[in-house]
């Protein structure tokens, strides 16, 4: 009998196998998922299969329909992705207010850590976005976690915001590499020096210039 440990393990596995094929396109927006196939395909049972659709589900790649089924989210469209920036933005600049203003600049190190990881990623393209994205997603959830507020932490991770602009940079076909660790730099260099309007001004700007970059707008 397969222990916990081990079905959890091939969870994960097929988890990270289904988020790669979603983010390659392999399954494409719209989608249905046959399960029969992809058990016959990854040589697993249907359990850890189902387990990590539904981690997928909550984390809005894949959506389940009564009597129909698993089938791949549709991309956000500008709208949505617009009024995901807006909270954002509203989450985050609270969060590094709370940081400075609470003294907490251990979280400095972390960020700055991340950061120049991000200048380093490489590999295929759709290796890169998927370590580009998950850095990028650490730097701000790090921001929200030294915020110090439980809740605002919760609503950030519930929006699964970088999972969404991971699908936007294979579909542009390049990463915002240069511009958003430098700008995260900015970031880092206004907390050291405990600026509060300056913190905030430097994320906003950051996270609406980044979104414009990966929307292919001018500033």
């Amino acid at each position: 009998m397969i222990s916990g440990k081990e079905r959890g393990e091939m969870t994960e596995f097929v988890y990270n196998l289904l988020k790669k094929m979603i983010f390659e396109w392999s399954l494409t927006p719209g989608q249905k998922i046959n399960i029969s196939h992809l058990t016959r395909e990854f040589n697993v049972s249907a359990i850890p299969l189902r387990e990590a659709l539904s981690r997928l589900s909550s984390e809005k790649l894949v959506i389940l329909e009564p009597n129909k089924g698993y089938s791949v989210s549709g991309i956000l469209d500008e709208e949505s992705i617009t009024k995901m920036l807006e909270a954002r933005i509203l989450l985050e600049t609270h969060a590094i207010r709370n940081i400075i203003r609470s003294n907490n600049l251990g979280v400095i190190e972390e960020l700055s850590e991340l950061t120049e990881q991000m200048f380093s990623v490489s590999g295929s393209i759709n290796k890169k976005i998927l370590d580009f994205t998950h850095l990028d997603q650490e730097f701000h959830r790090s921001i929200l976690k030294a915020g110090e507020n439980s809740f605002l932490l919760e609503a950030y991770e519930g929006m699964h915001c970088h999972l969404h602009i991971g699908r936007f940079y294979h579909i542009k076909g390049e990463l915002d590499q240069k511009d958003a660790p430098t700008e995260h730099l900015e970031i880092i260099e206004a907390i050291r020096t405990r600026d509060v309007y300056k913190a905030e001004q430097i994320l906003t700007n950051h996270i609406q210039d980044s979104t414009n970059r990966l929307l292919g707008k001018q500033n």
